[in-house]
């Protein structure tokens, strides 16, 4: 049941996070559609956006572990 709890938790979390990522992406490339010459102001916010979601899915990690042997 433990290995189950790890792997749901991060399982949800990252999946989560993947779609999260893609939805900056779609963003992203909107917005380059509209206003090509800003790409790379609109690059470097998509980045650290990313990071950021990113972040997440290690935090979400880390619980799964501390719940898995705690």
């Amino acid at each position: 049941m433990e290995e189950l709890a790890f792997g749901l938790t991060y399982a949800i979390a990252a999946g989560l996070c993947g779609i999260g990522v893609g939805l900056i992406g779609l963003g992203a490339m909107q917005a380059a559609g509209r206003n090509p010459e800003r790409i790379s102001d609109i690059r470097g916010l998509m980045i650290l956006a990313i990071s950021f979601t990113d972040a997440l899915a290690i935090i979400a990690i880390i619980v799964a572990i501390i719940a898995k042997f705690i």
